[in-house]
């Protein structure tokens, strides 16, 4: 995996933001399934992470983040997923799992390479007492389409976003992600599906981790 310039500048222009919160001290027990393999976290002191991996369909990853104090403390989450899943992507949906309630900032995706999408927090952060969690999601919509061909500049997905919690010092978070591909891939019935069942694998992570 390449580092990307993109990292630098989402950590740069946030870092003032999280300096006046508590301390993120790290993050453990980093795991992933599903459709995504992804190599541990890379930790910053500023208070984000970065995470490369690879993507062939729908999946989780997660851990638990430990934090100074209760204080609002606010976690940067820089993602590089290569597509590996034979498909064009036209579409990225993220769901994020806690254990205690937060909420969602600066969704950032890159500006090239692939170039032309954008984000937007697309559902307010509430409590699912199906799962006993508080869930949010972001949709990132393209822009030129994330290519199945790893020799292309435009294979890899960067996106970013911030989480805000507080009230503990060791948080369980979750981002369950599924790839949109191009219109006439695949109905949209089993793109719902697909997301459905991101939920409940999510929420069966979750409770392993509180095990």
């Amino acid at each position: 995996m390449k580092t990307k310039s993109f990292f630098l500048v989402v950590a740069a222009s946030l870092l003032g933001w999280s300096l006046g919160n508590a301390s993120v001290t790290g993050v453990t027990d980093w795991g992933y399934s599903g459709g995504i393999y992804c190599y541990s976290p890379v930790w910053d002191s500023t208070g984000s992470i970065g995470i490369d991996g690879y993507q062939s369909g729908p999946g989780q990853m997660g851990g638990t983040i430990t934090t100074s104090d209760p204080l609002d403390p606010t976690l940067t989450i820089n993602n590089s997923i290569n597509n590996d899943s034979g498909f064009a992507w036209t579409g990225y949906n993220v769901q994020v799992f806690l254990n205690t309630n937060f909420s969602i900032s600066f969704p950032a995706v890159p500006v090239s390479n692939p170039s032309g999408w954008s984000a937007s927090v697309v559902t307010a952060v509430h409590f699912d007492s199906g799962s006993g969690l508080w869930t949010g999601t972001i949709d990132y919509v393209g822009g030129t389409p994330v290519s199945p061909v790893n020799s292309d500049p435009n294979n890899e997905f960067d996106f970013a976003y911030k989480v805000t919690f507080s009230g503990l010092t060791s948080y369980s978070l979750t981002e369950s992600v599924t790839p949109v591909p191009e219109p006439g891939t695949f109905s949209l019935l089993m793109v719902g599906g697909l997301l459905l069942g991101g939920r409940v694998v999510a929420r069966r992570r979750q409770e392993k981790l509180r095990a």
